[in-house]
C-alpha cells in the first residue's frame, strides 16, 4: 500500500513540474473562523513543492497532510484523500 505522502507528493510534482499547472486546484483543509473548510489554491499560485510542503505565491506554507483533493479546473476529481 502507497504512504498518503507519497501519493499526495507524486501528484503534486506530476502538477507543479508538469508545465500546466494552471489546469489543477489543491484543496486544503483551512482552518476559518472556528471552523475547517477547503480552501482553493490554484495550481499557478504554487510556487514550489518540496520537504513535505507546498509554497505558495502568497508567502504561505502548507504541509502536504493538509491537502484533502486535487482537482481539474474542470472539476474532474484526480485525488482524494477521502476516496481512499
Amino acid at each position: 500500500m502507497v504512504k498518503k505522502r507519497g501519493e499526495i507528493e507524486n501528484w503534486l510534482k506530476r502538477i507543479f513540474f508538469s508545465g500546466d499547472k494552471n489546469s489543477y486546484v489543491v484543496l486544503v483543509k483551512h482552518r476559518c473562523d472556528g471552523e475547517e473548510i477547503l480552501k482553493p489554491i490554484p495550481g499557478h499560485l504554487i510556487r514550489d513543492i518540496r520537504g513535505g510542503y507546498i509554497y505558495v505565491e502568497s508567502g504561505e506554507t502548507i504541509p502536504y497532510h493538509r491537502v484533502m483533493e486535487i482537482r481539474k479546473k474542470d472539476g474532474e476529481l484526480v485525488y482524494s484523500r477521502a476516496r481512499r
